[in-house]
């Protein structure tokens, strides 16, 4: 991904964010492991990364089920699995089919890459339950 295209995938988040009435903050440049602050109405607050991907791609194991792909790591020399003490939620976008998923940093467990498969009608794929996920931000 582009850092170009990651800027625009976080300006879809941050534009969603707001029409679901959630306060959306923002850090000076790009060193810090998430990418924005969201507040929910009661003024619980909830580090996000943004991820993004412009369309589905073949698997490499069976070459017969697209799916969306994503990088959960940070670091640009050295990939490190994302640090959940440093960030909430991880909000991963399907580009090319407006959806967004909204996991908790912890479901991911420590992996590297996770897919979704929002094209594949009742999905029963790990992540699937936490397609637009906003109420993730509702919790106290």
């Amino acid at each position: 991904m582009t850092k170009r295209l990651g800027y625009i995938y976080e300006q879809e988040f941050f534009t969603q964010a707001l029409r679901h009435g959630l306060e959306v903050f923002t850090p000076l440049g790009d060193h810090l492991p998430q990418d924005c602050i969201v507040v929910n109405s009661a003024g619980k607050k909830f580090n996000v990364q943004v991820k993004g991907t412009e369309k589905a791609k073949l698997s490499d194991k069976t070459r017969t089920i697209r799916r969306y792909k994503f990088s959960c790591t940070t670091g640009r020399a050295v990939k490190k699995p994302l640090d959940c003490t440093k960030v909430d939620v991880v909000a991963v976008y399907c580009d090319d089919i407006r959806i967004w998923y909204l996991i908790p940093c912890m479901a991911i467990d420590g992996a590297v890459t996770i897919a979704v498969y929002p094209h594949i009608k009742d999905s029963k794929a790990k992540h699937e339950k936490y397609r637009e996920n906003w109420e993730i931000f509702k919790t106290a």
